[in-house]
């Protein structure tokens, strides 16, 4: 038998106080890189993604016989169980789970006990909650001293807006995000939705998370770790902050055109189909006639409002007008097969099913990953987007758990890591603390 390989973070601990998506995503990451991340929840306050669909609707033998990539039985309709919602699971993969009711100060007591066995504590509550259950950094020290703790309110620890809620939308519009997206006024802003800036805070989680980890293991000491979700957000705003502290500029939403390189026909125009779409990027003159090839050379192109960049550039309505008429009669990857064979940049506005059913690099990539989930059986989750070349993870990818059935490892967690007996176990159970 060969040597079992080890992962990036083997032998690391995660409390997991998180929900949703910006808080649950960063552990999920440190999670698929071998952290054992052990995720808390209380049934009178579950992750609002358990109710979120789709959800995995067949049992455990139809999904065995179906197989792993066979996306047959989701039901977008009502729950049929807290185990079964695909986002939760989607974005749990490779955690533990147990039950413990926090606002019980005998399950305070309990996740101290945790605390003491863990290297890092993670929570996304409003910023004042740990402290109102006195479980604040300077407490978690005093347990165990070398103790990373990373707090995640949505407008970090400190402040005017100390003691509100937010969620991705909210923090995506004040951070400038939202009026950066959509088509140019007298349109309103577009934004992009709940998961854009949610993952962007799950990244910063994991990345503030594993440079507070190198720190330990360089000085021994732990870290307070004060993350907000706006800041990352202010952050992928640069270029327009920079522009108007450098040039006094305002900045104007461009839609689908090009604001920075010069470029003619661009966008993404309709295909042929039920809401296809193709994405167009012409910056050059050798691109322009590919691209007018590709066209049949209608007359249309030759007239000398289209004789050069500068001219397409000042007629780009028209353009996009004359472009979309030819477009939306093409089946969008043929389309997009003959004009990258002809040096023309173009892709696909892809949709989920393309993604997971069509295209050839995802596919090569495996970037759906079949993991064995104790309730609904095999099921694909997404990988993470790395993977280290030096075969230190499985073939596969890093992810070795699906998600956690509520209060799926108590035994694990409370009888091997705390070394509660069977009956303290039933007693904590009945007095409703786990």
């Amino acid at each position: 038998m060969g040597v079992k390989k080890r992962r990036p973070l083997e032998g690391v601990r995660i409390a997991d106080l998180t929900w949703l998506l910006a808080g649950a995503g960063g552990p999920r990451l440190l999670a698929s890189l071998g952290a054992e991340v052990i995720r808390i929840e209380w049934r009178d306050r579950l992750d609002f993604l358990r109710y979120m669909p789709p959800f995995a609707s067949r049992t455990r033998e139809r999904a065995e016989k179906a197989g792993a990539m066979d996306l047959t039985g989701l039901d977008t309709g009502k729950v049929q169980s807290v185990n079964r919602g695909g986002y939760f699971n989607d974005i749990n993969a490779g955690k533990y789970g147990i039950s413990l009711n926090m606002k019980a100060p005998q399950g305070r007591e309990l996740f101290k006990k945790l605390v003491a066995v863990s290297d890092v504590v993670v929570e996304a509550f409003t910023a004042e909650t740990m402290q109102k259950w006195g479980l604040g950094y300077d407490t978690l020290k005093a347990i165990k001293p070398d103790i990373i703790y990373m707090q995640q309110p949505g407008w970090g620890y400190k402040g005017p807006y100390v003691k509100y809620a937010s969620y991705g939308p909210i923090a995506q519009a004040v951070s400038g995000l939202t009026e950066q997206s959509g088509l140019p006024a007298p349109h309103p802003p577009a934004g992009w939705g709940f998961s854009y800036m949610d993952w962007s805070g799950a990244y910063y989680c994991a990345m503030t998370i594993l440079m507070a980890l190198y720190y330990k293991k360089r000085t021994g000491k732990g870290q307070y770790l004060d993350c907000s979700q706006v800041e990352p957000g202010i952050g992928m705003t640069g270029t327009a902050v920079l522009d108007h502290a450098v040039n006094g500029r305002h900045y104007q939403r461009t839609g689908n055109r090009s604001p920075y390189t010069p470029a003619a026909p661009h966008g993404a125009y309709p295909c042929a189909g039920d809401d296809r779409w193709i994405a167009i990027a012409v910056t050059s003159e050798e691109e322009w006639q590919a691209f007018v090839r590709i066209l049949g050379n209608p007359d249309w192109a030759e007239q000398s409002r289209f004789a050069s960049l500068a001219e397409r550039l000042q007629h780009q309505d028209e353009l996009d007008r004359l472009v979309s008429a030819w477009t939306q009669e093409q089946e969008p990857f043929g389309l997009q097969e003959r004009l990258q064979a002809a040096g023309v940049p173009a892709g696909v506005c892809q949709t989920a099913q393309d993604r997971i059913e069509r295209d050839p690099q995802l596919k090569h990539l495996n970037w759906l990953l079949p993991l064995e989930h104790t309730e609904i059986g095999t099921w694909p989750i997404k990988d993470i987007p790395f993977h280290f070349a030096n075969g230190q993870v499985s073939q596969g990818g890093p992810t070795e758990r699906a998600a956690p059935c509520y209060a799926e490892d108590n035994a694990y967690v409370y009888k091997e890591l705390l070394g509660l007996s069977q009956a303290e176990i039933e007693a904590f159970q009945d007095e409703g603390t786990i």
